[in-house]
């Protein structure tokens, strides 16, 4: 059955987290270019505010000047690299290399606590820490990474400590924290680098985004699978592609994310439309489709959800991951089938660009996945 060998195929990787290196040397990204999280291009005419805040704060980063007309906007898949919300990849940008067998995918570098350029907020104190990025945690991290990191086994026993492994990520964190301590850091840098990992409980997230997108990709070209193997959404519009059918997006507008809002958020928040790369997390079969591994996360979202998300969630999934014990691969069939919605869990960023507002999910919309099955 073509499900079961893309689940085999997708079963089959073991992502390491092996390097820290320049997007310019890792993406071969050079001159004013700047790859976005979504399905399709944007220009800077079409950037919602809080991508547009992060484009400006890239530019700054990169000493372009702030005219964003003079710059080229790409999809990060079209680079192999993820990017968390509305965060941008600049030449400069220090990102995360996962590799496995051979292949590599690649990720924005977290830059741990405080304003993060992913929120979206068009705060100028952003440039100082992706200057802090590049300046002290690439050679952190790269003295640190003096072996290959299994985030599979880190996966797996944070699922069973209560990470969805998009939403809360703070166990494997821990345990990633746990791990690097273990090695040599004896430079400035490498402490830095520790304590940057310590401070922020969704470091993981831009480890296991890139994992998910290596595993997943090894499913594509296998004729006649409905697996989702990409996943992600720009603030407008939301895409997925499937197993069978490589390269090919099929789209539908982005829906909000709703949720509860954290202590501070900005006065009558506006509710955001999805964006981001991470939603990779929730095809794979975590995030959305495996809240059931994070009561925190279940009592936080109950407003929000149905009492037979569960249920819809397993009913979606085609397969049992051998390494984390988990139902995982998203299948597009099963939802056209059944009308019934995956779900996203994502943070929530203000529509305006004001920053971020919390943490919340939305319910995917049925229509491309029933495109996608039509088409196969």
């Amino acid at each position: 059955m073509p499900n079961s060998r893309a689940l085999e195929r997708i079963a089959a990787v073991r992502p390491m987290w092996t390097a820290v290196r320049s997007a310019r040397e890792a993406l071969g990204l050079d001159g004013r270019i700047l790859p976005h999280a979504g399905p399709e291009k944007l220009d800077a005419a079409s950037l919602p505010p809080p991508m547009r805040n992060a484009a400006a704060l890239s530019c700054l980063h990169e000493g372009w000047g702030a005219r964003l007309e003079d710059v080229k906007f790409e999809p990060s898949f079209t680079r192999s690299v993820a990017t968390p919300l509305v965060a941008m990849v600049s030449p400069s940008t220090t990102v995360v290399e996962i590799s496995s067998n051979g292949g590599r995918y690649f990720s924005f570098l977290g830059t741990g606590a405080g304003p993060q350029q992913r929120f979206g907020s068009s705060d100028p104190a952003v440039v100082d820490r992706l200057a802090f990025r590049e300046n002290t945690l690439n050679a952190g991290f790269a003295e640190l990474l003096d072996a290959p990191v299994d985030l599979l086994s880190i996966a797996r026993a944070a699922i069973r400590e209560g990470d969805d492994l998009h939403n809360r990520l703070s166990s494997a964190t821990t345990l990633l924290h746990a791990l690097l301590s273990t090695r040599k850091a004896e430079s400035p840098a490498a402490k830095a680098a520790l304590q940057t990992v310590a401070e922020a409980p969704l470091y993981f997230l831009n480890l296991w985004m890139p994992a998910c997108q290596l595993m997943l990709r090894a499913a594509e070209g296998e004729k006649g699978s409905s697996l989702v193997t990409r996943l992600c959404a720009n603030g407008r519009k939301l895409g997925i592609q499937v197993a069978g059918l490589p390269g090919q997006w099929f789209l539908a507008d982005a829906t909000p994310v709703q949720g509860p809002f954290m202590k501070g958020a900005p006065e009558n928040p506006v509710h955001p439309p999805a964006t981001g790369d991470s939603g990779v997390i929730d095809a794979f079969g975590l995030g959305g489709q495996g809240l059931r591994h994070a009561p925190s996360l279940i009592a936080a979202f109950a407003p929000w959800l149905e009492a037979d998300d569960d249920a819809r969630s397993r009913s979606l999934l085609a397969g049992e991951h051998p390494i984390l014990e988990t139902p995982f691969g998203l299948d597009a069939a099963a939802v056209a089938r059944s009308g019934r919605a995956p779900l996203l869990s994502t943070g929530m960023v203000s529509a305006d660009g004001r920053g971020l507002l919390g943490r919340g999910v939305c319910k995917l919309p049925v229509e491309p996945f029933s495109a996608a099955v039509a088409r196969l």
